[in-house]
């Protein structure tokens, strides 16, 4: 009997040991270089901030420490590297689903493979240890220091054989190739040294343009069960990537470091890496709006993480403070969306749904950091116990000034200019680095021109001085803009697809020329060229669609309802609020009949189509054809204004310059989605 046992439990410790090694684990490998040594001609960056909120965003997502590798500094040096990625290599199992992320400077440097690359520059990330000089007699000398990107390709593709088809690989790359100089203190440029050639370079092919991304995996032979893999990088191979201040104005973080954290601490449905990247180029949009992220690889419409993610709670757990009761620490922060101000509702704990419940306690938030926050409650409940279950009832938008810059001014106009300013809450005049700047126009005359500062592109022209209320509606065009292109929630039971196609002048779907126009996970679409959204209704309940263009000038037009819309044959076809609605399972009908289509023109730069998704009728054509004044189709149960209409209409400011509202009602009654595209000249 005893030897029967025996063999038992030795065969089921042989099943939980192979369970064991053929299970899925995430896996990650985090490296970050702030303090580059002085005489390696590399500048200082502001990286090892990145590494903490990677790695913190990855243990929110079921990442264990132990499978968590992070190389700051002088322990990411070429050696460090390459020995950190044998490591995963040699750990890595069939199914893992693998991170990589980078946060350093990279640089182009000549390709070691006559011929693979078109330009003859390969595109590399800057070890530790790497020397940059461009003294061209030194270049064999110091051009083996760099982490090249086809010896990365090679390391991946191994990595994608021995994980298999169960497994992912993301890749994510803060860092950017590009040769302009860095401009400014603070946040910095990565990646801001020339190309490193050698005497023999062939500076004629330099001046090709390689838009095939800068990821690279031509040597490798993959199995044909090789994991999928995608790469998000900060920017494309010839631009700037610049690092950005976080929400609070006071930390420099990586650009996509920080995009990719907040995207991932605010999962709140099933998501694909294509969704994924649109949200994190929505958050770029905002902070970098010259900045083109690129999204390339094989597995761009998989499950993130295959589908082994984490979706955000809809509450936070509260800690009530022991020696002032008023306080409660929160264990979420800005990258979970829970900003300064907002309003919070606390329940007992164990409280998973707040619906139809009243709060044992209020309080607001007092400050905000990455991961955990502060709320201060409005009054003391002695009876509330320690731990608390907290619900977001508003969330703080703030009223962010438009910091304004000026160019080319006598000093009489700029005393004219702060005049027209003067008591208006929504603008300052600052020195770089600025929104926006005001400059002299191009237009005959004496006027002035509002540009973006990153785009470099005109917002406003014509501007003059002796009209104040002229740049105010200007400012507060502006306002809006930024507000309503960046606004984006979700309703969990309200859920879409959502996707943006060309179609031919007899209004058919064209999906070749979408495919080929989709450029590194972005849409580019030409002057004239026609499309069509497609909305399809994933969710168990009816509900009402709206779409609302936002331009790169700020013009805010409706698409959808719209009562001056003409099909392709310029025949009247308006559509009613009362046309958009969406059964389960069925795609919005009068977007995807064969005669609907837009015609794209000019501003060119990155627009958005805004989705508005409501369980209740909705008409936002209302609101934007009078002035906000109207919302009688835009009403629920119980004669309630739609709380969508609410945000629309406050994200208007007042003469003073001050927004309607300082919060958003977080009681969703619908979902906010973004279509994102390019607008190209025609080719």
């Amino acid at each position: 009997m005893k030897i029967l046992l025996k063999k038992f439990f030795m065969i089921l410790f042989i099943l939980f040991t192979s369970i064991k090694s053929n299970a899925q684990t995430k896996r990650a490998l985090i490296i970050a270089i702030e303090n580059y040594p002085a005489e390696s001609g590399w500048k200082t960056l502001n990286t090892l901030g990145d590494a903490v909120l990677l790695k913190n965003t990855l243990l929110n997502q079921g990442f264990l420490a132990e499978n968590i590798k992070v190389l700051t500094d002088s322990q990411a040096t070429l050696k460090g590297i390459d020995d950190a990625f044998e490591r995963l290599i040699t750990n890595a199992g069939a199914g893992d689903n693998i991170v990589i992320h980078f946060s350093s400077h990279g640089v182009q440097i000549e390709d070691d493979n006559i011929d693979e690359e078109v330009d003859g520059l390969d595109e590399s990330i800057v070890p530790f240890d790497a020397i940059y000089s461009s003294n061209v007699t030194i270049f064999d000398k110091i051009a083996a220091g760099y982490f090249r990107d086809d010896v990365f390709g090679n390391k991946i593709s191994r990595l994608r054989n021995k994980i298999g088809a169960a497994g992912n690989v993301l890749v994510i790359i803060d860092a950017c190739h590009s040769g302009t100089a860095t401009r400014g203190d603070g946040p910095k440029v990565r990646g801001s040294m020339p190309a490193i050639v050698s005497a023999n370079f062939n500076k004629k092919k330099a001046s090709i343009k390689d838009s095939a991304g800068v990821f690279k995996d031509r040597d490798m032979t993959l199995n044909d069960d090789a994991a999928s893999y995608i790469v998000i990088s900060a920017a494309q191979a010839t631009e700037d990537n610049k690092e950005i201040y976080d929400d609070d104005g006071i930390s420099v973080v990586g650009s996509l470091s920080y995009a990719v954290s907040k995207t991932l601490n605010t999962l709140d449905e099933k998501i694909t890496y294509r969704s994924l990247f649109a949200r994190i180029e929505n958050i770029l949009l905002e902070k970098v709006p010259n900045q083109k992220p690129a999204l390339e690889g094989d597995g761009i419409d998989r499950e993130v993480f295959g589908g082994q993610y984490k979706l955000q709670q809809t509450y936070f757990t509260g800690t009530v403070d022991k020696a002032n009761k008023k306080i409660v620490s929160l264990d979420g922060g800005t990258v979970s969306g829970i900003t300064k101000g907002s309003i919070i509702n606390f329940y007992p704990a164990g409280t998973e749904n707040s619906d139809g419940k009243k709060p044992v306690a209020t309080g607001t938030v007092t400050a905000a950091k990455y991961f955990t926050s502060t709320a201060m409650l409005s009054k003391s409940n002695p009876s509330i116990g320690n731990k608390l279950y907290a619900f977001v009832s508003q969330l703080a938008y703030g009223t962010k000034k438009i910091k304004l810059g000026v160019d080319s001014l006598s000093k009489e106009e700029l005393v004219t200019l702060k005049a027209s300013l003067k008591n208006f809450q929504l603008a300052e005049l600052i020195k770089p680095p600025y929104d926006l700047y005001f400059g002299k126009s191009m237009q005959p005359g004496n006027v002035w021109a509002l540009r973006n500062t990153e785009t470099r592109e005109i917002f406003a022209d014509s501007i003059t001085l002796e009209n104040p209320n002229q740049l105010k509606k200007v400012l507060k065009r502006f306002d809006r803009y930024r507000y309503l292109r960046n606004l984006e929630f979700n309703m969990p039971d309200l859920t879409a697809k959502i996707m943006l196609v060309l179609v031919d002048d007899k209004g058919v779907i064209d999906v070749r020329k979408t495919e080929q126009r989709t450029k590194l996970g972005v849409l580019e679409i030409q002057h004239g060229d026609l499309v069509r959204p497609l909305i399809i209704n994933t969710s168990k309940s009816s509900f009402y669609v709206n779409i609302v263009d936002i331009q790169p000038d700020g013009i805010i037009q409706p698409i959808i309802p719209n009562k001056k819309l003409k099909d392709l044959n310029k025949n009247n076809a308006p559509i009613k609020w009362s046309d958009c609605l969406v059964a389960p399972g069925d795609t919005l009908k009068v977007t995807s009949k064969q005669g609907f289509a837009i015609r794209i023109s000019p501003p060119y730069g990155e627009e958005t189509f805004k989705i508005f998704i409501s369980k209740n009728p909705l008409d936002l054509e209302e609101i934007l054809t009078t002035n906000g004044t109207s919302d009688i189709n835009s009403r629920g149960a119980g004669n309630q204004l739609n709380n969508l209409v609410k945000i629309f209409k406050d994200s208007e400011v007042n003469e003073l310059g001050s927004r309607g509202g300082p919060t958003i009602n977080m009681d969703k009654d619908g979902t906010i989605k973004n279509l994102n595209f390019r607008i190209v000249p025609k080719q």
